[in-house]
């Protein structure tokens, strides 16, 4: 089969390598679509945790080609949206139900064969099947499943204000989850004039160019206490250090952008505890995939408006330079 292979940092392949076989309780999909996401960029410039070689790629959705044994909840032909995670479901923080700091974490596309190929072997446990009939739509399942942990995170109350920095197609739809959990309004804050438009055909209440000299009296007329509930989703650090002002009283920062690890921002201690401040984070997925398949299977979130282009399986490498240069405005799908 066909298969973008990175053989070690900055050397990345397109390569014909071996099929793969499922083993006991696996399934092999063929790959109908994979998004392209900043960790891939991370895992070809060897900034992640991936050993190498490695094919990556894990935000993805297919068919079912073939079962391995003990297979039961999946047959061929099934349409499957595909959880990359792998827990071990047994260390300290599994059993804890944090799966997401599991100590022997794995990933598809991460640190085991992904998906930018034609065929990907998966863990039964990691397979839902889907009606979405457009498997485009189902590649944004994983994105969306830590964007709904995010808020989970962040502990939303019907009726409160939002204001989300960086409205590319994971602010876009922290965005959405935000309308339909309730939110009275959401304002965005982009550099892009395109991004903002779409922004607002998706619900916004306001947007504003995040260079505009007279941005926080702009957001002070339109809030003058503040928001409820702060959205970080640029990783920049020097947004979230502003962004802190723009809290309420009592109000919360979620930091959801991936901010380098060197990343430093100064805040006051004294403005935390004075003003009832929360800061949250929020890393990856912790079992809001299915959440997120029946939000996509709903119809309640478009997705549409947040694909800025499709490949074939061979131009992988043009999509992935096209998000390591900071010109893909808008999601990647690579369709093998």
């Amino acid at each position: 089969m066909l298969a973008a292979v990175i053989n070690k940092p900055n050397d990345l392949e397109m390569k014909e390598v071996p099929t793969p076989v499922p083993k006991p309780n696996e399934a092999l999909v063929r790959v109908k679509a994979c998004g392209v996401c900043g960790t891939d960029v991370h895992i070809f410039k060897g900034e992640f945790i991936s050993p190498y070689p490695i094919i990556p790629g894990h935000e993805l959705a297919g068919i079912v080609e073939q079962v391995g044994a003990g297979v039961t909840r999946v047959k061929p032909g099934d349409a499957v949206a595909v959880d990359p995670s792998l827990f071990c479901e047994n260390c300290y923080f599994c059993v804890q139900n944090k799966q997401n700091h599991c100590e022997n974490w794995n990933g598809l596309g991460n640190t085991v064969a992904g998906a930018f190929a034609e065929f990907v072997a998966v863990p039964e446990a990691n397979l839902f099947k889907t009606t979405l009939k457009d498997l485009k739509h189902a590649a944004f399942v994983e994105p969306l499943a830590c964007v709904i942990y995010g808020h989970e995170r962040a502990r939303m109350s019907i009726g409160d204000s939002v204001l989300i920095f960086g409205s590319g197609p994971i602010g876009l739809l922290h965005l959405q989850v935000a309308l339909k959990a309730g939110a009275s309004a959401v304002d965005v804050v982009d550099l892009k004039p395109g991004r903002l438009e779409i922004a607002r055909s998706l619900g916004a209440r306001n947007t504003f160019k995040g260079d505009d000299p007279d941005l926080t009296k702009a957001l002070r007329d339109v809030e003058p206490r503040g928001y409820d509930l702060v959205i970080d989703a640029t990783g920049v650090p020097k947004v979230v250090e502003n962004a802190i002002q723009y809290v309420k009283n009592s109000g919360k920062l979620l930091i959801f952008g991936v901010c380098p690890p060197e990343g430093r921002i100064s805040i006051s201690p004294f403005e935390i505890y004075k003003r009832d401040l929360e800061i949250i984070g929020s890393f990856a997925i912790k079992k809001t995939y299915l959440a997120a398949l029946r939000m996509m299977e709903s119809g309640y979130i478009k997705v549409d408006p947040l694909i800025g282009g499709v490949f074939p399986l061979p131009e992988f490498p043009t999509a992935l330079e096209l998000m390591a240069s900071g010109r893909a405005d808008m999601k990647l799908i690579v369709t093998p």
